[in-house]
């Protein structure tokens, strides 16, 4: 009797697969993509900011942080942790010498310094000022 009942819910269950409505041939989706086109890096012109002093220097960072420095960070945060990842995020955003600036400081306090690191984070992942990531522009 129980591969009576075995037999009739393995029957059933085929009936109901082979009913299925088959779905239609999917569409290639790349049919109608165009390839996307990014300038040249040598095209694009880079806006900086003034981020701190250190007595009269002026060091600065891009207005807009290009999405592919957080791509580094976040693979760098991957591999070895945020704490590994910062250095060179500070150092691609600022450029070296702002960074040495910052680093051979004895008058940067703990909470500017925290101000700068927590900004620039901010602005690489497309998080400050309230936003959720970065919106494409243009």
């Amino acid at each position: 009797m129980a591969s009576t009942t075995s037999r009739t819910r393995q029957t059933t269950a085929a009936r109901k697969k082979a009913a299925a409505p088959r779905t239609a041939a999917v569409s290639d989706p790349l049919a109608d993509f165009e390839p996307i086109r990014i300038a040249a890096d040598e095209e694009v012109e880079e806006d900086r900011v003034p981020l701190f002093y250190i007595g009269d220097t002026e060091y600065t960072i891009p207005r807009e942080i290009p999405p592919g420095v957080a791509l580094q960070y976040l693979r760098h945060a991957r591999e070895s942790g945020h704490e590994l990842a910062t250095p060179p995020l500070l150092i691609r955003v600022l450029g070296e010498d702002a960074y040495m600036a910052l680093e051979q400081s004895k008058a940067v306090k703990g909470d500017q310094l925290e101000r700068i690191v927590k900004l620039i984070v901010d602005l690489a992942l497309g998080q400050a000022d309230g936003k959720e990531g970065k919106a494409p522009t243009g």
